[in-house]
């Protein structure tokens, strides 16, 4: 079968076009993307989202933070257990539960948290 009997293109692939090598790739792929999906859709359905300004995570607070340090520890040590969660969203105050899992990705969060 000729490449373009198989469906394959010769030369480049036009601009925004999928190529094989892109399927092959998210094939390749596929676990770590669906456990990152998976990961994204846990923290979304705790409520967490873009932008909410942390201002309590489990223990630590406000007046007691130091360093991405301190949420760290909470973390690790909450493993499977729920956390409470406060964070300024548009500037309203809003109370969320979150439960640190292992994933196939880094942490246990699946998302990152900066300090401002």
């Amino acid at each position: 079968m000729s490449e373009k009997a198989s469906g394959e293109r010769e030369g480049p692939a036009p601009a925004g076009a999928v190529t094989i090598s892109d399927v092959k790739e998210l094939m390749r792929r596929k676990d770590e993307i669906e456990a990152q999906i998976k990961a994204n859709y846990d923290v979304l359905e705790s409520g967490l989202q873009v932008d909410d300004e942390i201002v309590e995570f489990g223990s630590v607070n406000t007046q007691n933070f130091q360093s991405l340090q301190n949420v760290g520890d909470v973390v690790q040590h909450s493993e499977g257990k729920p956390l409470n969660v406060t964070v300024i969203r548009r500037g309203e105050r809003h109370q969320l539960r979150l439960v640190p899992t292992r994933w196939a990705g880094k942490g246990l969060l699946g998302c990152n948290i900066i300090p401002l």
